[in-house]
């Protein structure tokens, strides 16, 4: 699956989590937290998932909306998209595994639309972000 495992990159993929997450609390005010944490395989290489959220001072403080909430998404995916970590690649996205049986239950519901509707609907409306730290393997 993950071929042959380098140690020392897969402990430096810890540590790179560890600058993101300290950065984006010094530079942007953000908290960044993950109950989640796994390695996979990928095609020439590994991947470190996080699935967690993010929340600001005035987010906490005032209360939040997806409106609020989407705006500091795009805010820090702008940030971490400039970072830059030598032989790590960061990727942060909103989870976006949305399937045909959630979307049918949805529709039981009353949800009104096809499912590229409900996709758009669920992706706007989506909390959880995916935290990707990605290396090659040789």
């Amino acid at each position: 699956m993950f071929g042959k495992i380098d140690i020392e990159k897969t402990k430096g993929s810890l540590l790179v989590r560890n600058e993101i997450i300290e950065k984006l609390d010094k530079e942007l005010g953000v908290k960044f937290g993950y109950s989640f944490n796994d390695l996979y395989g990928v095609k020439g290489g590994v991947v470190r998932r996080l699935k967690g959220g993010i929340v600001n001072r005035e987010m906490m403080e005032r209360g939040s909306n997806m409106k609020m909430y989407n705006e500091l998404f795009n805010k820090v995916k702008e940030f971490i998209e400039n970072l830059e970590f030598e032989n790590y690649k960061i990727e942060l996205n909103k989870k976006m595994d949305y399937g045909w049986y959630d979307y049918m239950r949805m529709k039981e519901c009353g949800f009104e639309g096809n499912f590229n509707d409900y996709k758009n609907f669920r992706i706007e409306n989506e909390g959880t972000l995916i935290l990707k730290i990605k290396w090659e393997v040789e």
